[in-house]
């Protein structure tokens, strides 16, 4: 699989996990962002249905 560059560095994207710090009920999202500077990219997939999708299969990893 490639890796997703960073649109401005090309430096590839790290991935992680976030949480919503204003909503009542805390959502995760899954946050792209650029290791080298974190202005030059930082993109959020909120689809909660493909972040739960995602995180059972970690949970399911040995």
């Amino acid at each position: 699989m490639n890796p997703i560059a960073c649109p401005v560095c090309q430096e590839p994207l790290q991935v992680r996990l976030a949480r919503s710090r204003k909503a009542k009920r805390k959502k995760t999202f899954i946050m792209l962002v650029c290791p080298k500077d974190g202005r030059h990219a930082r993109l959020f997939i909120n689809d909660q249905g493909y972040v739960r999708e995602v995180l059972e299969r970690l949970e399911a990893r040995p």
